[in-house]
């Protein structure tokens, strides 16, 4: 299993989408989202998204497809 943590920026339009509801019901990976800041403007989460390398790629070529920007976290892909 490996696990990757990523920042996710949500444009403003996005912000009420359930983009990471999607990513758990399409994907076989486990999305642990560790830190949040919402707004009705925009928002920032720091996720875990666990699963297999392929899982987690799928998944966020889907999140970047729906229109947010998601950074790696400098450091933090771990291959278990």
């Amino acid at each position: 299993m490996n696990m990757v943590r990523l920042q996710l920026i949500y444009p403003e339009d996005l912000v009420k989408e359930p983009i990471l509801c999607s990513v758990c019901k399409s994907f076989n990976v486990i999305v642990n989202i560790r830190t949040a800041k919402v707004t009705q403007d925009s928002g920032i989460l720091t996720v875990e998204i666990d699963g297999d390398a392929e899982e987690i790629e799928r998944a966020i070529k889907f999140i970047q497809e729906k229109g947010v920007d998601v950074q790696p976290i400098e450091g933090q892909i771990f291959m278990e």
